[in-house]
């Protein structure tokens, strides 16, 4: 699923003394199948972004086209649902949406507001639950006698049950210890591909960015930044610093390394660019296993 942003400005509060333009002027491309990182600062309009994806709010101006799908200050879909149900929003701590009595009724409500016939929803149940790295012994478990970590794969799973073609995520590994967001992240990466999502990640790790992500926008203050590949994004330091975003770990030591031995620039960004393509080939040839 496509997704465009043609000239968006979203106000909110509008015609009120607390007006605020929490996105000005914001235009960019996400192809299908691409899995792009949105990066940003508190009140860099990340959130309003999304927001947008499944008509949860609507431009003050312009327009956002997801799909086949219009959304603009006098449209809105007419089968709205539907465009929900294409867009698979996962939240930061999405474990606090958990409220059935039992996994499996946790993982099938999403598909049961979307009318998904009750034994398609038992067909999906059972092959989501081991790709979130889960057993079936789970499913007649309370969603609330699980540790944190399972919480987090079982409210995924509730989301994937919809069988979005979109896939957002919100900050997904908040709050996760760094073995849990390597495998959350994995987890991600591998569904991205195998079911060829269009993947948007919304997060503070540069890190991820780069491993991840084929496209990255940086947001600042509703305004886009900067657009670009991870690693010619990543080796502008001084552009990011100004800011208030650093450049991922593997990219300060290069810059380290350039001080240390008096490297040319012109050598430095082509290893930059060369280890920011190694990482990446490592991470898809990790997923396709």
């Amino acid at each position: 699923m496509d997704i465009t942003f043609k000239n968006v400005n979203y106000i909110y509060q509008q015609n009120s003394p607390f007006a605020h333009k929490a996105i000005d002027d914001l235009s960019f491309h996400i192809p299908s199948g691409s899995f792009v990182a949105i990066i940003g600062h508190t009140g860099s309009g990340k959130s309003t972004l999304i927001q947008h994806l499944n008509g949860l709010v609507v431009p003050s101006e312009g327009e956002v086209r997801v799909g086949d799908f219009l959304l603009t200050k006098d449209k809105k879909p007419k089968n709205m649902k539907e465009l929900r149900s294409r867009i698979g929003v996962v939240f930061q701590y999405p474990e606090h949406q958990l409220f059935e009595e039992t996994v499996e009724k946790d993982i099938a409500f999403g598909p049961t507001n979307f009318h998904v016939d009750a034994e398609e929803i038992k067909r999906r149940i059972h092959e989501i639950v081991p790709l979130v790295g889960l057993s079936s012994d789970f499913l007649k478990r309370s969603p609330f006698d699980l540790s944190g970590g399972q919480m987090r794969r079982v409210a995924i799973a509730g989301v994937l049950a919809v069988r979005p073609d979109v896939l957002v995520l919100d900050e997904p590994t908040a709050g996760l210890d760094p073995r849990g967001q390597k495998e959350i992240m994995h987890m991600f990466y591998s569904m991205h591909k195998q079911q060829n999502l269009t993947t948007i990640l919304v997060t503070h790790s540069m890190e991820d960015a780069l491993k991840y992500a084929d496209h990255v926008i940086i947001l600042n203050k509703g305004t886009k930044y900067m657009e670009g590949r991870p690693e010619e994004v990543f080796i502008q330091k001084e552009a990011l610093h100004r800011v208030q975003l650093d450049v991922p770990e593997v990219i300060q030591f290069l810059d380290q390394f350039e001080k240390k031995f008096n490297q040319p620039i012109p050598f430095m960004r082509q290893s930059i660019v060369d280890i920011a393509k190694s990482i990446r080939n490592v991470v898809k040839g990790d997923a396709s296993k």
